[in-house]
């Protein structure tokens, strides 16, 4: 078998090679090739300008790549720490410092699928004796935000952290300790103080420092410890909202947390065994409702045992049993029906005001501008935009049967149903293919409200 080929006898203009760097480098050379992950060249090298033509100067004074994923992304020492340049676009920071990251490395960590394969993983033992060898000791170093770094802009003033989701329910108090502070973190910011104790302490990972449009979610899994964490910024909750950094980069929240069975605490008494609805409804009762197996299927034949974690249900346990059993800790969020705020969506908000079909609680801020709409006095666009800055959302919907679902395909082309292809029939396209509208106005609401009764007759007033 081939060994990996190397590229570090010369330095980047302007660069110089760290020792540590380069002595990995002449390790990896002689490790067999898919061995310690899926690439072909350990080497140093410029940062091309295509990877951020705009901040190209910046990086290319500041790091330097060293190794190629397959996808074309990069790994580039910057500033001390690791980060990525990902083929799409996606920034993050991998580790803070080269030490840490060689640490991720030998034990499948890094967050990169092509480093972190177990089928690529057979040199890690080498690599970790390696470490040893040279009493390797991961620095304590600053926390390096690479996405916000990009920005080339200080980061904006700390905010408050986010206010208490009301009083924990009887089940967390029976929870153990681990799994109460775990719960207890569901829904805070990735910067908070305890947060960043628990990814360090259990995972062994930092927790992120930011997500972007590009990379809006980030998670972080640690087998051993039974936990997998995912942080986004598009929590669609009006609880969590999005919390800017910079001016591309936002602070994640902590939105869910998975279960896993290597967990080392039963979950309100279930543990690795209890993986049948016998077993389950033993202990948890019968199910709470029965879900859909997916968004294409009307079906209901999947148990799911949902319990509230706090007083105002912001935050839930969900256990569900598809094929395998799966416990899940999450904040209870809606699901986007179009955030984009099209006008055709915004004809369908006008239609849906004026036949029942909006959830009035959720526009309890904003009564006087629904009842005008009811009224046909102001149109969908200004109630979105005074009622809805992030998009229209199946929970601004009544909570009636199946007329979520209804319109989560509708608006997602989905089982023969979609919005666009509805409105082109009746408006025709504009020269982009889109369906041909200026304005929601209420002569435009009428055209189009055959099509609307059409799919959401069965639930009209």
């Amino acid at each position: 078998m081939s060994q990996y080929t190397t590229q570090i006898a010369k330095a980047p203009k302007g660069h110089t090679i760290p020792p540590l760097l380069r002595d990995v480098g002449a390790f990896v050379g002689t490790q067999d090739h898919g061995t310690l992950g899926w690439f072909d060249v350990f080497g140093f090298d410029a940062i091309p300008s295509e990877y951020s033509p705009e901040n190209a100067k910046r990086l290319q004074a500041a790091g330097f790549s060293f190794l190629k994923l397959p996808d074309g992304s990069l790994l580039a020492l910057l500033k001390n720490a690791v980060v990525l340049l990902g083929s799409e676009g996606e920034t993050r920071t991998v580790a803070d410092s080269l030490e840490a990251f060689l640490v991720a490395w030998s034990e499948g960590s890094t967050g990169i699928y092509d480093l972190d394969d177990d089928d690529a993983s057979s040199g890690r033992e080498a690599l970790a004796a390696w470490i040893q060898a040279r009493g390797l000791r991961v620095p304590k170093a600053p926390r390096f935000d690479f996405s916000a770094w990009l920005d080339g802009e200080a980061p904006t003033p700390e905010v408050a952290p986010v206010a208490g989701l009301g009083t924990p329910t009887d089940d967390v108090k029976a929870m153990g300790p681990a799994l109460r502070r775990l719960v207890s973190l569901l829904g805070q910011r990735a910067d908070s103080p305890e947060v960043v104790r628990y990814a360090e302490e259990v995972l062994g990972k930092p927790a992120p420092r930011s997500t972007t449009p590009q990379t809006d979610s980030i998670n972080l899994e640690a087998p051993k410890a039974g936990v997998e964490l995912n942080f986004t910024h598009e929590v669609l909750h009006e609880a969590f909202p999005p919390i800017p950094k910079t001016a591309r980069t936002f602070v994640p929240y902590l939105s869910l947390a998975w279960v896993r069975p290597q967990f080392p605490e039963p979950v309100l008494g279930l543990d690795a065994t209890d993986l049948t609805e016998e077993a389950i409804t033993k202990k948890l009762g019968p199910p709470t409702e029965l879900r859909p197996s997916s968004m294409l299927t009307d079906a209901l034949t999947v148990p799911h045992w949902v319990r509230p974690l706090d007083s105002t249900g912001t935050t839930e346990l969900v256990v569900s049993l598809r094929k395998v059993r799966t416990i899940t800790l999450q904040v209870h969020e809606a699901r986007a029906l179009d955030p984009f705020s099209s006008v055709g969506t915004a004809l369908f908000v006008g239609w849906a005001a004026t036949r029942g079909l909006l959830e009035p609680s959720r526009f309890a801020a904003h009564a006087e501008q629904l009842a005008a709409v009811r009224r046909r006095e102001a149109r969908g666009s200004e109630l979105m935009k005074a009622a809805l800055p992030r998009g229209l959302w199946d929970a601004h919907l009544r909570d009636l049967p199946g007329l979520r679902l209804r319109a989560y395909r509708w608006f997602h082309n989905m089982n023969g149903l979609w919005i666009d292809a509805d409105l082109l029939k009746v408006f025709g396209k504009d020269a982009g293919g889109a369906p041909k509208l200026e304005a929601d106005t209420w002569a435009a609401v009428d055209a189009a409200s055959p099509v609307f009764e059409k799919h959401f007759a069965q639930w009209l007033d």
